[in-house]
């Protein structure tokens, strides 16, 4: 790894490729998947007409074809009546998880039930006292996704907390949780115990695009539910963008995201550290650092002595990473700033002498983490707003998930002759711009009544 300078072509060509890079996810997993669809469909379909697939055959057939989906893709053999993990178990794995794991779960769960209220809209007008106002309903069912099984993905228990936390506080009446069986047919019980500590209504053992389709379609078992949440692979986004319209979803969520700015202030050594904490997430994880007042050899100098001191299996993955998405670039403030908003990364931390005449400028990001006490870390766990963030440059659109998430807002619009008088005129002049005589005569009726 070397330092870049702003202008080189592989700083442009990630500048230019952070909005595409879902549709070069989406080819490289075409192709991995060519052999499983021709062993499952007897043919090579895209990913999007397996989908399709997938989800007709849930409308169809309901929790048998999940069962049969569930072995084709996790190698678990379950009945239908398996697939739902009782309150017991959840209750069970609770039990016989070590009391420090229940401590950090507790305080995690206080601290983003306490974020999370403050982020709570005030309706106005609902006792009808004014002439117009809102009103904030909760969800009646939402469902999360939490990747799992053995497939090779992190039983990744924080995301029950940051997913469901802020739909409790919102008020949703149902919870509803989704995670891939093991090929035992199990799930991992640290997730069981977070469901349990959360106070998760039902937990569903489906794993992949079924979850999906079975969340939106609904089974005999598994009730529709109103919004889908939570990250997962490739296969899981697209299932997700499948399912929207007749279920609202949270985003469109990709692989992990950090781009740290970062002068001499703060210590080589910390800075690395936060930039591997994103690259042992996934090969597709992308970690970069705009380094100010030449920082940068230093910082590559700590990434590599750090990478090589990490477990086996986390250091795969992160040096494949930084290989394929790790980039460190020689910056002066103006740069930095456009840079950092032109990527719109998911996390972005400020690790400057000085970050508050910073933070104004900064204006696309999932969330900003300020200072040497704010690591991208923390916020996965424990600091308050939920670590389910846009990726991929949507951050310039999209926000993450919080309490509002799981609300609907509903206009009241209550008005008194005085103010509707006042507006009528200007109404039926409009009405009749457009041509709708019978909009123009609905209002003109109550003029001469």
């Amino acid at each position: 790894m070397q330092v870049l300078d702003p202008a080189s072509p592989q700083v442009q060509q990630l500048v230019a490729s952070t909005h595409q890079r879902f549709e070069r996810l989406l080819r490289e997993a075409e192709a991995k998947a060519k052999l499983l669809y021709r062993r499952l469909f007897g043919r090579e379909p895209s990913i999007e007409e397996v989908i399709d697939q997938i989800f007709a055959d849930v409308s169809r057939d309901g929790d048998a074809a999940v069962v049969r989906y569930a072995e084709l893709f996790d190698g678990a053999t379950l009945t239908p009546e398996q697939l739902v993990v009782g309150p017991e178990a959840m209750a069970r794995a609770w039990a016989t998880t070590p009391r420090p794991l229940q401590e950090a779960m507790r305080q995690s769960i206080a601290q983003v039930t306490a974020y999370q209220r403050q982020l709570l809209p005030k309706g106005f007008g609902t006792e009808l006292e004014a002439p117009l106002g809102v009103r904030w309903t909760p969800l009646a069912r939402v469902g999360a996704y939490t990747p799992g099984g053995d497939s090779g993905s992190l039983p990744l228990f924080s995301t029950v907390i940051m997913n469901l936390v802020p739909a409790k506080v919102a008020g949703v009446a149902q919870t509803v949780l989704v995670t891939p069986p093991r090929r035992d047919g199990t799930v991992a019980p640290e997730v069981l115990a977070a469901a349990h500590a959360v106070g998760v209504d039902e937990v569903w053992a489906i794993g992949g695009v079924v979850a999906i389709a079975a969340m939106a379609c609904g089974t005999p078992r598994l009730r529709s539910v109103d919004k889908i949440v939570g990250p997962g692979n490739i296969y899981v986004t697209l299932a997700k963008r499948r399912a929207y319209g007749r279920v609202d979803i949270d985003m469109l969520a990709g692989p992990s995201e950090i781009l740290v700015i970062a002068d001499r202030s703060m210590a080589p050594a910390q800075i690395a550290a936060d930039l591997l904490s994103q690259a042992e997430h996934d090969v597709l994880s992308m970690a970069i650092c705009l380094a100010l007042d030449g920082c940068g050899p230093a910082i590559i100098t700590e990434l590599e002595r750090q990478v090589a001191l990490l477990p086996a299996a986390r250091r795969t993955t992160a040096e494949e990473s930084l290989t394929r998405f790790g980039m460190v670039v020689a910056c002066d403030r103006a740069q930095a700033i456009s840079l950092a908003n032109q990527i719109a990364p998911e996390h972005l931390e400020l690790l400057v002498a000085e970050p508050k005449p910073w933070v104004a400028e900064l204006r696309n990001a999932g969330a900003i983490f300020i200072g040497p006490w704010s690591p991208e870390a923390i916020g996965d766990y424990m600091a308050g707003p939920s670590h389910t963030l846009p990726t991929g440059g949507t951050a310039r659109m999209w926000s993450g998930i919080a309490a509002d998430t799981f609300l609907r807002r509903t206009s009241l619009i209550n008005l008194d002759r005085a103010t509707f008088e006042r507006l009528a005129r200007s109404g039926i002049v409009l009405a009749r711009g457009e041509g709708l005589e019978a909009h123009a005569r609905s209002i003109e009726s109550r003029l001469t009544s």
